[in-house]
């Protein structure tokens, strides 16, 4: 029967709002506080007699956005200003200690810089990363894709807010993959690529979509690990150990004695097991993490065959073309993405 505009918070901290204008009731709400996990949001939907499959989540609002938008409609139909401390007296939002604790808590979140970011539950989270630890290629994309659906607001601009979630998500999925077996370099490896593509992408679908074929390839290596069980612990210590030191001289005898074996043994084991010697590995290795550098950088020739350590341009422009077919400017002509091509610079 007030006056002014009536608020009300129930037990999960959604507010809503009436409005009386000429002997008419207008109704604003829900406008959750905060973020419902999936129990909280069934009770919710339950106790509202709200039957609707799946159960969205509620749009998030800070305090002061509530405040608004019952000041705004109590403008339009009363034609009456009302402001922030007038509501909250006449609601007696802060009469109880509790309450007050609340009103202290919102108004330290107004001040705050920048907006609350709107974080997916804790256990649809964990849905995704057990997929990827375990090898789940399909899940891992399900429920990729279903987590955009409600996905908080990470920027002001809609590229943005994308290319943030695409670069958390791969973060994620990373040390995911690195739990599920696979190891750190070759992670990393593959996040850097992908992060690279969605740091200088300008359209949302082709962000979506560096982030879905991350999560693939690294829930796919997982499985791929999971299933290949006939490589020793050696040989794969061995190939740890390239992928981290590649950029150094890496010598058979001292990776043997980090093991404890002898060089004959090792060298024998990797041939066997790899189909090719530790020298043409770690040469393999290197083409690799040029390849990469010539197409999503903008060194020369001279500096990326200095940084994966060949001993000159002309070695590496050898062994490149007898890897990959073509030479190190060729490769990089037909892989350099579009948007990078007018910016090379190849001494």
């Amino acid at each position: 029967m007030q006056k002014e505009p009536y608020i009300f918070m129930d037990e999960y901290m959604v507010y809503f709002a009436c409005i009386r204008s000429e002997g008419q009731y207008f109704m604003i709400g829900p406008m959750s506080l905060e973020l419902l996990n999936r129990v909280e949001l069934h009770q919710f939907y339950k106790k509202y007699g709200i039957q609707e499959e799946p159960e969205k989540q509620l749009k998030h609002f800070r305090f002061s956005e509530i405040l608004d938008v019952v000041e705004m409609l109590g403008h339009i139909l009363e034609e009456t200003e009302y402001e922030d401390d007038k509501l909250i007296a006449a609601n007696q939002i802060a009469a109880d200690s509790k309450k007050q604790e609340e009103t202290e808590k919102i108004i330290f979140e107004i001040k705050e810089a920048g907006e609350a970011l709107y974080h997916h539950t804790y256990q649809e989270e964990r849905k995704l990363l057990d997929c990827v630890r375990e090898g789940n290629v399909d899940g891992a994309l399900r429920y990729t894709r279903s987590m955009d659906v409600d996905l908080g607001k990470l920027s002001e601009k809609e590229i943005n807010h994308w290319r943030n979630a695409a670069i958390v998500g791969i973060t994620l999925c990373t040390r995911a993959a690195i739990e599920g077996g696979i190891s750190p370099s070759v992670a990393y490896r593959l996040s850097d690529f992908y992060i690279q593509k969605c740091d200088s992408c300008k359209d949302i679908a082709r962000l979506l979509a560096y982030r879905n074929q991350a999560v693939q390839e690294l829930a796919a290596r997982v499985a791929e690990k999971k299933q290949d069980r006939t490589s020793s612990s050696y040989v794969e210590q061995c190939r740890d150990y390239v992928n981290k030191h590649y950029r150094e001289k890496i010598y058979l005898n001292d990776i043997a004695d980090a093991l404890g074996i002898s060089s004959g043994y090792l060298s024998r084991l990797f041939r066997t097991e790899m189909g090719m010697c530790l020298q043409d590995y770690i040469t393999f290795v290197r083409i690799e993490h040029a390849a990469n550098l010539l197409t999503h950088s903008e060194e020369s020739i001279a500096d990326i065959a200095e940084y994966v350590s060949f001993s000159s341009q002309s070695y590496m422009g050898k062994m490149f073309k007898a890897y990959k077919g073509v030479t190190p400017r060729k490769y990089r002509e037909q892989h350099k993405p579009k948007e990078f091509t007018s910016k090379i610079s190849v001494k």
